[in-house]
């Protein structure tokens, strides 16, 4: 095999580690990592580098969010230049740290008497489209994630 041919067919393994549905994202994630650095004059990624750059996301992100870029950040580092973040104890401890006190917000979810009660109550004028998608892609037994597609 070729190392072009070698190069090609990890690229291809590479990009099946990254989920599907989210792959924009963690993209999106790595390039801002990127642009913040290229802006900052870094050439090498460390723990000093990340640490600054999750203390400046910090001010404006909520430890969950935080949580949340470091995990993409993390697979995304890991994938496109073989650094291993988990290894980066310093920064785990600062986003600990962050997360000490946070309380998360509860999804409000509605109840079956509630939805019954739009479905029943709620002007057809206004909402007959969203009534009837619901009810139709409920009774075929669809997803939630099915349903927000749908306007339900």
């Amino acid at each position: 095999m070729e190392n072009f041919e070698l190069e090609d067919a990890v690229k291809e393994v590479m990009d099946g580690i990254l989920p599907k549905k989210s792959r924009k994202i963690y993209e999106a994630q790595y390039d801002t990592f990127v642009k913040w650095c290229c802006q900052r004059k870094l050439e090498n990624v460390n723990e000093d580098v990340l640490l600054v750059f999750f203390a400046e996301k910090s001010k404006t992100l909520s430890s969950s969010t935080l949580w949340a870029h470091y995990s993409m950040l993390k697979t995304m580092l890991n994938v496109k230049r073989n650094i291993d973040v988990s290894k980066f104890y310093k920064l785990s401890a600062f986003l600990k740290r962050k997360s000490e006190g946070y309380k998360p917000k509860k999804a409000k979810v509605l109840t079956l008497d509630q939805i019954d009660k739009f479905l029943l109550e709620a002007p057809d004028k206004d909402f007959l489209m969203i009534k009837t998608s619901a009810s139709l892609l409920a009774d075929s037994g669809a997803s939630i994630d099915v349903l927000k597609k749908h306007g339900g």
